[in-house]
């Protein structure tokens, strides 16, 4: 069997629900057909399928893509994933998370900033969740308007987390009056929550 969603016009993280979703209905050999309107969002559902064993394709159909999951015996779907989106997370006093970028890692910047969205929407999933999220330099622009990880930091924000923003780098960007989550922090704050902290992530 074969079926196709329309996932355009929707947020990253509802596009992997949706699917995720689509999938458990599968039977094995069948195929799911996925449409989104942009590259980032196709990328995505590619890195999703990895994480679950499955095959895939993608296809640009002119300014759209489809891309293509392929149903085998081995593939894994995380049902755990589906109960924390529609139940809110638990925290955990656990360890604070740095974030100096907009990107993740040195070199392409296409490809830093589908690992930064990846790693956001990872956090956002985990059970084991951080306490605080501290973001600096050209992370603040992770927190402003227009931002494609903002779902996942409010929903990060909603389970508990407690999201700190520069507020000297927030002034630097021009992003002062553009602030859609978390909260402006001097660097005092910034050095206090760390020298706090027991563990500390960075991406």
């Amino acid at each position: 069997m074969e079926k196709t969603i329309d996932a355009r016009g929707q947020t990253s993280v509802n596009q992997l629900v949706l699917a995720q979703n689509v999938l458990k209905t599968l039977s094995v050999d069948d195929k799911l057909n996925v449409v989104v309107d942009d590259i980032t969002s196709a990328q995505n559902l590619e890195m999703m399928a990895d994480e679950m064993n499955l095959p895939s394709q993608k296809i640009q159909q002119g300014t759209d893509y489809v891309v293509s999951l392929f149903v085998k015996k081995s593939f894994f779907v995380p049902q755990q994933d589906e109960i924390k989106k529609a139940e809110p997370l638990k925290l955990k006093n656990s360890f604070i998370v740095l974030i100096d970028s907009n990107l993740m890692g040195n070199g392409d910047e296409k490809l830093g900033a589908v690992l930064m969205k990846s790693f956001i929407y990872t956090l956002a999933t985990l059970e084991e969740m951080p306490t605080k999220i501290v973001l600096y330099n050209s992370g603040v622009k992770l927190a402003a308007e227009g931002s494609e990880v903002l779902a996942d930091l409010k929903r990060l924000q909603n389970g508990g987390a407690e999201i700190f923003v520069s507020s000297t780098s927030l002034e630097y960007y021009g992003l002062k009056d553009k602030l859609a989550t978390g909260k402006p922090a001097g660097m005092a704050d910034i050095v206090q929550i760390q020298l706090k902290a027991e563990k500390i992530l960075r991406p």
